[in-house]
């Protein structure tokens, strides 16, 4: 047989098939833009999430780096990290000392910090929001912040001002004038100082001992061998710290749950293409086999059908990614400046290796959408055509039960077609359930992120007026009023004091006070031994130490921490004590034995039974602070300081009482000697380092939603067309329109309780699983009830609605009559 070359005839007969039927494939059109633009916005909308992740990193450590090192470090490994081929950049910072008191406060306690370049310009630079002047270069130089100035006693200084320091480094104690040479501002700590190199090359420090490493890699992921090989490169002695940060140590199961997250996007995509090509040529079946009658072979049925879609697919494809790309690029960043959330930190992406992505699995998804209902279409003969329809019911009868009947009936209509039903609850569950991971895991960045201060206080107000050698600088920063108006405010559930005096701990040769001083020798290398025990045998005053007294709840919050708890009964007796220490463990031959101490002029006695290492009860003084019961130290004097208030309120940031208890201590004549510590603030912070973390993550998670709810409602189209001849026949045998609705109603019920069970159950499980392999900062599991349970109600109305939406646009205004008459 002779072949017919019909090619021209058939792309003219598909043109004019899109064209006479505008309203289908007008559909079908805007099915394939969606498809692709959303394709588009969530891959490029992730990788700004990423982005944003990486700059919340950055933000909370204060420098872009992936890795330290801490110790010291040898030239050697200074050069083999590199000339590593995964390392981009390595800066190098280190301790210099720290301030005393300045010339208008004598009781500063600010860290001073020297870093190179590479830190500074290329690290730090992302972190700082503000810069005036320049880095330190001369000796006498020094970059400030607005926090250091306020505790130095002046925070109107700027640059070029002049200010006089005592300072202590390794060579001793020193006082001189200093050139604020800038003053930054932004993320991070911003309560040390930094120096010059002139200035860290006469503090007695040196690199080897002292330095630390800050190394940022090449790349955002990576495999954890590729950490493992750094370090071991390095080979490090025993005294040596190697510390990835937890996201850079994470970094390959984040990479894992991106790779994840996009196959659920490819396939939510293909599923969303899929029933729409689906229901288009379901639809015409009895069109192709007409033109089958006339002549039309299989071979030129499949392209007759391809052509068609491909005309609509590579336009919509087109217009997709050009408004994805016109989206990304301009309105999302316009409407978060709508909305009042600042742009300034967001850089979306346009990457072309994303517009590739998106064209080739949107035209594979076509391809592949369109496999099935070809098959369908050639295997029909053109008299199976004419009588095709698609689950036809299989006669089985509905017996009546009262309350029941409509409920199975729905039930029976899902049961009918078990492998579209599974694909529509699979589309609905997965939808959901990544909606469900996401708010999950982007809700645990925001208020949980903040690490608890300690006991777990709201608020902690701290009394900062020691000062190191004098034992009378304790000064009553914390006054009885203070504390009477914290008792009298409302939203206050409950709040603690901690008391304290300053007592002298007399040398005894060969004791613990020995051993003690011992330590503080070692620690501080300027000094000699032989002057400082002799000075302390004189002078014990200059040596002193803090008896602390805490209250029964604070104590059993105490000694859950210690290594070796305390006897409570002994304890609240007076009988044995806690000693605060933060270096290496005390010697056990040091612990419970009778340490002598000085107060008011006695001299008293006391067991050490326990070390604690909470610095939260250190000072400045030199001597051992010696935790006691409350009790215990009331009975010493009627009139302890307070050192400490920790608050709690009734409902946690509560930003109007925390405005009241600021204000209390701003009007204080105390006020530049009480230092906080501010769940609240520090939440402020951890939001403000986020920059838009939680917008782009809930945009994504809205638009892997909407994947879902779509899915469901060109599946229901598809299958409420395929049943109109059903629905015709029951409203010609006595069903009413309303009785048909009650019907529909119930079928999407069941799809969005079946949805909502498979994402309860093994939807939490997978999110469980996922925010545990990305909790790099071990905060809680919690699930986000206010978005989930929106969204399922969101789920539930949308299941319910479009079934009937869709029944009343196919049925329309038409009589039983004329609808049957479709069929003839």
């Amino acid at each position: 047989m002779l072949a017919n070359n019909n090619k021209a005839i058939i792309n003219k007969l598909a043109k004019n098939s899109v064209k006479s039927n505008k309203k289908q494939y007008g559909i079908l059109f805007f099915t394939i833009i969606l498809s692709a633009f959303m394709l588009f916005c969530v891959f490029t909308i992730g990788l700004t999430y990423l982005d944003s992740s990486r700059l919340q990193n950055t933000r909370l450590n204060g420098a872009e780096y992936d890795i330290t090192t801490m110790n010291g470090f040898t030239s050697e490994q200074l050069n083999t990290l590199r000339q590593n081929e995964n390392i981009q950049s390595v800066g190098m910072e280190s301790y210099a000392g720290f301030i005393k008191s300045s010339e208008f406060d004598n009781t500063v306690e600010i860290g001073l910090l020297w870093c190179d370049e590479v830190f500074w310009d290329n690290l730090m630079s992302p972190a700082r929001t503000k810069l005036d002047g320049h880095y330190p270069q001369n000796k006498n130089e020094l970059m400030v912040t607005k926090d250091i100035l306020k505790a130095c006693g002046n925070e109107n200084l700027s640059v070029g001002d002049r200010l006089v320091l005592t300072y202590e480094n390794n060579t001793g104690v020193h006082t001189d004038e200093f050139v604020i040479s800038g003053i930054w501002d932004g993320y991070g700590d911003t309560s040390a100082g930094f120096v010059s190199k002139a200035f860290y090359d006469e503090t007695g420090y040196d690199l080897k001992n002292d330095g630390i490493l800050c190394i940022k890699l090449n790349r955002n992921y990576v495999l954890p061998t590729t950490i493992q090989s750094i370090e071991k490169s390095l080979d490090f002695s025993d005294r040596q710290i190697f510390a990835p940060t937890g996201y850079i140590e994470n970094s390959f199961k984040l990479l894992l749950g991106i790779c994840g997250l996009a196959l659920v996007i490819c396939l939510s995509a293909y599923l969303l293409i899929y029933n729409i090509l689906y229901l288009s040529v379901s639809g015409k079946i009895r069109y192709y086999g007409l033109l089958q009658s006339l002549g039309m072979t299989k071979k030129q049925l499949v392209r007759f059908i391809t052509k068609q879609m491909m005309i609509v697919g590579i336009l919509g494809v087109f217009i997709g990614n050009l408004l994805g790309i016109l989206v990304s690029i301009k309105l999302v960043p316009y409407i978060l400046g709508v909305l009042g959330i600042s742009t300034g930190n967001i850089a979306f992406q346009f990457n072309p290796v994303i517009l590739i992505v998106s064209i080739v699995v949107t035209v594979f998804s076509i391809l592949l959408g369109i496999k099935k209902p070809i098959q369908i279409a050639t295997k029909v003969t053109p008299v199976e055509a004419t009588k095709y329809r698609e689950c036809i019911s299989n006669g089985k009868g509905y017996k009546k039960k009262k309350g029941a009947f409509f409920w199975r009936m729905a039930f029976e209509q899902l049961k009918k077609d078990k492998k579209k039903t599974v694909v529509v609850l699979l589309s609905l569950a997965t939808s959901l359930s990544v909606f469900y991971c996401l708010t999950t895991i982007i809700s645990s960045q925001g208020e949980r992120t903040v690490l608890p201060n300690y006991w777990n206080a709201d608020i902690v107000v701290q009394n900062q007026t020691q000062t190191t050698e004098d034992i009378n600088s304790l000064q009553p920063a914390i006054e009885d009023y203070f504390v009477e108006e914290i008792g009298k405010m409302g939203g206050i559930k409950d709040f603690h004091i901690v008391e304290g005096v300053p007592i002298s701990l007399p040398y005894v040769s060969n004791s613990f006070s020995d051993m003690w001083i011992t330590n503080y020798i070692e620690r501080t290398p300027y000094v000699s031994a032989e002057e400082v025990i002799a000075d302390y045998q004189a002078n014990p005053s200059n040596y002193y130490g803090m008896l602390i007294g805490i209250d029964e709840e604070e104590f059993d919050y105490l000694n859950q921490s210690l290594n070796t708890p305390v006897d409570k009964q002994d304890f609240l007796n007076g009988d044995v004590c806690i000693v605060q220490y933060e270096g290496s463990e005390i010697p056990k031959e040091y612990l419970n034995q009778q340490v002598p101490f000085n107060f008011q002029g006695k001299q008293y006695e006391i067991t050490i039974e326990a070390v604690s290492f909470e610095t939260q009860y250190s000072g400045r003084d030199i001597g051992a602070s010696l935790i006691v019961s409350q009790n215990f130290l009331r009975s010493l004097t009627s009139n302890p300081t307070i050192l400490d208030v920790y608050i709690y309120y009734n409902q946690k940031y509560d930003e109007v009482l925390e405005k009241k208890i600021t204000s209390l201590i701003d009007n204080s004549s105390y006020s530049n000697d009480l230092h906080i510590e501010s769940q609240y603030e520090d939440m402020k912070t951890i939001q403000e380092s986020q920059g838009n973390m939680m917008e782009i993550g809930t945009i994504i998670a809205l638009l892997l939603l909407l994947v879902g709810v779509l899915n469901y409602t060109n599946t229901i189209a598809s299958s409420i067309q395929n049943r109109k001849l059903t629905f015709s026949v029951m409203e010609s045998v006595g069903m009413s329109r309303k009785q048909i609705n009650r019907l529909l109603i119930r079928e999407g019920v069941l799809y969005a309780t079946f949805s909502v069970l498979i994402t309860l159950t093994i939807g939490s499980a997978i999110t469980y699983v996922c925010f545990q392999s990305m909790n790099y900062m071990e905060i809680p599991f919690k699930v986000p009830v206010i978005p989930l349970i929106s969204s399922i109600i969101l789920v539930m109305l949308i299941c319910a609605i479009a079934p009937l939406l869709s029944y009343k646009k196919l049925a329309g205004n038409r009589s039983i009559v004329e609808r049957l008459r479709d069929y003839e």
